[in-house]
């Protein structure tokens, strides 16, 4: 066994290892803006900021969504009190029992509410998750830290919290805060049940609000990026992946197709099978909606079939595919072990929606009906196996 000399050699030798790779990373093509940090104590620092994989993930829970926001997008954060209190120390009477006892001492605890405001002037509010930020100001970096939640040591007050009361970035940008909006007219008999908009860019999907007798949808808190749509109806699934329109890429054809499906063949999951029905990207990077089904052995009574639809965002960085985001459509149970699938319909006018201080509301109207799109063509006659 590793003596305590080889365990702390071993833990110094990591620590200088990850240390080296942070130096590194903040040193290759990281960004960074002219800003400011203020302080909850009143300090203000200016210069270079920059935070950690430059975005933020903000959390509205009464909204339900979950959006990355890039800092090139934000012309400022704001970081507010949401709850704070002292909090009795407890601890266990006793090793391995849950009775406790009070110490009669005290800790703060404090929670917070994040504010991010856009170029545009709007604001998104909510939780985030917590991240670093670095300020360098006459050859000096100071480290920051973005919380949602902090707990101070036992002795200490609620003055004694220091946060990060504010970022300002000084350069102009193109973050927006926007909604896209319109009509979807669906052929006779088919009623609609959900509209989900993808940001294609930031791997992020917000559900429309709709009228389910006028068609009428609208997505609002819409970031900077191209959003692609998805209708879902009672019968068919309409959507079209903006993948397709750029340079080097296209709609995957069977064969791409039967090479992604080897892989996620090798997966452990809880379905039996896993089909991609539509995708669209290259070789490299690449869209894909994935229906899912299971039949039988599970807990749920009379569960015959559970089948679920997802679009996934995939890429390739060396020999095998990877999951980058798995993004939830729908889901069906039926006490019937066969139930026909909708049909996916390739809708062109759903894709490529760009959001943009310049463009920050978009109005729709899109027809919908079955057409001659094949959602996944044959292999192009002639080709080998590589792309």
């Amino acid at each position: 066994m590793m003596g305590t000399f080889g365990i702390k050699a071993m833990r110094k030798l990591i620590g200088v290892a990850l240390g080296l790779t942070a130096l590194c990373c903040m040193a290759a093509g990281v960004e960074w803006l002219p800003g400011a940090v203020e302080l909850s104590d009143g300090r203000r620092v200016e210069g270079r900021v920059h935070i950690t994989d430059g975005r933020l993930i903000i959390h509205n829970e009464a909204l339900g969504r979950r959006q990355t926001i890039r800092a090139a997008e934000m012309a400022g954060i704001e970081t507010a009190i949401e709850r704070q209190s002292m909090e009795a120390k407890w601890l266990f009477r006793e090793s391995g029992r849950d009775e406790k006892v009070y110490t009669g001492e005290h800790y703060p605890v404090r929670h917070y509410l994040t504010r991010i405001t856009f170029h545009d002037g709007r604001r998104l509010e909510g939780h985030i998750m917590p991240k670093t930020i670095y300020v360098e100001s006459g050859g000096r970096k100071q480290r920051f830290i973005l919380r949602r939640k902090a707990e101070g040591k036992v002795g200490q007050g609620l003055d004694d919290l220091l946060y990060v009361r504010a970022v300002t970035f000084y350069a102009e940008g193109a973050g927006a805060r926007g909604t896209i909006e319109g009509t979807l007219r669906l052929p006779t008999g088919e009623n609609l049940q959900k509209v989900l908009a993808i940001n294609r860019d930031k791997l992020f999907s917000i559900e429309a609000t709709f009228n389910p007798f006028s068609g009428r949808f609208r997505v609002s808190d819409c970031t900077e990026g191209t959003y692609d749509l998805v209708v879902v109806t009672d019968r068919a699934i309409y959507l079209h992946f903006s993948r397709e329109r750029d340079e080097g890429a296209g709609r995957l054809n069977a064969r791409q197709v039967a090479d992604i499906e080897s892989w996620v063949a090798k997966l452990r999951d809880f379905f039996h099978e896993q089909r991609i029905v539509y995708a669209a990207g290259n070789g490299e990077r690449t869209f894909a909606l994935v229906r899912k089904e299971r039949h039988g052995g599970t807990t749920l009574p009379g569960a015959g079939l559970i089948r679920r639809y997802d679009v996934w965002a995939m890429h390739k960085p060396r020999d095998e595919w990877q999951i980058e985001k798995r993004m939830f459509l729908l889901r069906l149970v039926s006490e019937d072990a066969v139930v026909e699938p909708r049909k996916v319909i390739v809708a062109p006018g759903l894709g490529g929606h760009a959001i943009s201080a310049q463009a920050g509301s978009i109005e729709l109207a899109v027809e919908l009906a079955p057409n001659r799109e094949v959602p996944i063509p044959p292999e192009p006659e002639g080709k080998g196996n590589g792309d």
